[in-house]
């Protein structure tokens, strides 16, 4: 291909790429040009006045607010049953436009931040896309159709401010980062990035649960494939303790990834590439033949599988 070519080419693709956003962008706009800067549905405008409560008020009371005036007549104690990913962010782009002369007021932020998340969703789909299949042109095309497919303008039209909106921004994030982290043998560090992007997505939404089992699989899977590397295991172990010992600082998470049946799945991923890491190592040191090294590898599963019943019965005591 010429010079020229290559350069229309390019040129092609750079202009689609833009569409893309863009049209991720104005097209969920629909609701605030037909009716204006309004916050819509139920959920969304509690969303919103625990947002506000959060901005008057500060981190600290937000985690112990109790409202008596929702759940009624029970009441809510709201900052240990509400996932506060989302009003912190609208929170700090409140402040943070202040900060940089652009006012906006927090009921605008919080109508638009589906729309602005919507972009950023879209822009991570398609890195991830090109991550997996090595196509500029396939991740072009990826961004366009997150752009528009209906399943998430339905979950990120401006004014719907819910888990989702921001939530799928970070999911998007944390499986592109991963892949990120495995590209080759010096691309693990990424794996701080897939850590702090999951903690943001814990931090937004109950779905966080999907994405650390599918992230867990995909490591298991490589194990069973033969492809255990020590890319692999840093890459994971990086992944798991920080957007877990970040995670478990939410109130409403908790102990959850720690004690919860359904999240055993990526903690036993988790010491099975410790233990994978450790065989590997004590190989190498200690020169053993493979008949040798079969009967060590027997004997230390065993010795790990016995610490791991042990270490799962006192987790689910505590």
């Amino acid at each position: 291909m010429g010079a020229l070519a290559n350069t229309i080419l390019w040129s092609w693709r750079i202009q689609l790429l833009i569409a893309a956003l863009w049209w991720a962008y104005a097209i969920r706009l629909y609701a605030v040009n037909e009716f204006g800067m309004v916050i819509h549905e139920f959920d969304p405008w509690f969303n919103y006045r625990a947002a506000e409560y959060l901005a008057a008020n500060g981190s600290d009371q937000f985690f112990k607010w109790f409202d008596h005036t929702a759940w009624y007549p029970l009441g809510r104690p709201v900052g240990t049953t509400i996932y506060p990913g989302m009003q912190f962010a609208a929170v700090w782009i409140w402040q943070g436009l202040e900060l940089v002369g652009q006012p906006m007021s927090l009921n605008d932020v919080c109508v638009m931040i589906p729309a602005w998340f919507g972009v950023v969703a879209t822009v991570f789909l398609g890195l991830l896309t090109y991550e997996g299949s090595g196509s500029v042109d396939a991740g072009i095309w990826a961004s366009v159709i997150m752009a528009i497919i209906p399943a998430h303008i339905m979950r990120s039209v401006a004014g719907g401010f819910d888990n989702e909106c921001v939530a799928i921004s970070c999911l998007c994030a944390t499986f592109y980062f991963w892949c990120r982290s495995l590209r080759d043998e010096n691309s693990w560090p990424w794996a701080v990035c897939t850590g702090i992007a999951y903690f943001c997505m814990m931090a937004s939404w109950g779905g966080y649960v999907f994405v650390v089992n599918l992230i867990g699989v995909h490591a298991a899977l490589l194990v069973l494939c033969g492809r255990f590397s020590s890319k692999l295991h840093r890459a994971y172990s990086l992944f798991f303790v920080i957007g877990t010992s970040l995670g478990v600082r939410i109130p409403v998470v908790g102990w959850t990834p720690l004690r919860s049946l359904e999240q055993m799945g990526p903690l036993g991923v988790f010491f099975l590439l410790q233990v994978m890491q450790l065989l590997c190592l004590c190989k190498r040191q200690f020169k053993m033949s493979d008949n040798q090294f079969a009967v060590f590898r027997l004997k230390v599963f065993a010795i790990a599988g016995a610490i791991g019943v042990v270490v799962a019965a006192w987790l689910f005591q505590i």
